[in-house]
């Protein structure tokens, strides 16, 4: 049996947790953690792939390798939601100027300049903008603070098909 490490994985599991930590999809890398799997079907492969990912210890570590690689790349929770916020209380409006011309990409305020995915200027100067969709950004917000379950937590209860046999609906009365 191999030497665990101070986050309590063999060598083969490190090795896993590290691909995995750093965008390597769960089968390859088993198959690289565990050569042996190399001959295997892939369903095998995907299902034990599957299961080491589960396992608590693993995950911690691909959490904490994943934490370590967004702190390096300069990625802070708050300034991403506040990303996310931007884009979703942005509007368009902020394109023009007081008296209705379209104005350049360098004349943006910061938000609105943060709603635009690209632009255009076409040989007779016209200004193309293209934002990033506002939906995506309201749903990321909402799923963040929890939204979609207080929803689903209001729905009714599903009527069952059976309940309903035999129930008919009134008839309107006549005043």
């Amino acid at each position: 049996m191999s030497a665990k490490n101070e986050h309590g994985l063999t060598p083969q599991q490190e090795k896993f947790a590290q691909l995995v930590g750093g965008g390597t999809p769960g089968v390859d890398a088993y198959r690289q953690a565990y050569p042996k799997s190399k001959d295997w079907k892939d369903e095998a492969v995907r299902v034990n792939a599957s299961k080491m990912i589960a396992l608590t210890n693993i995950s911690l570590r691909i959490k904490a390798i994943q934490a370590i690689g967004a702190e390096k790349a300069g990625l802070e929770a708050s300034k991403v939601l506040e990303e996310v916020r931007r884009l979703a209380h942005s509007d368009i409006a902020g394109i023009m100027t007081s008296d209705g011309k379209v104005k350049l990409p360098h004349e943006l305020d910061p938000v609105t300049r943060a709603a635009v995915a690209s632009f255009k200027i076409d040989e007779y100067g016209r200004i193309e903008y293209k934002f990033w969709d506002k939906n995506t950004a309201l749903e990321k917000a909402m799923k963040h603070l929890g939204l979609y379950e207080a929803d689903n937590n209001q729905k009714p209860p599903t009527i069952n098909r059976i309940e309903l046999v035999g129930v008919r609906p009134k008839k309107q009365q006549e005043n």
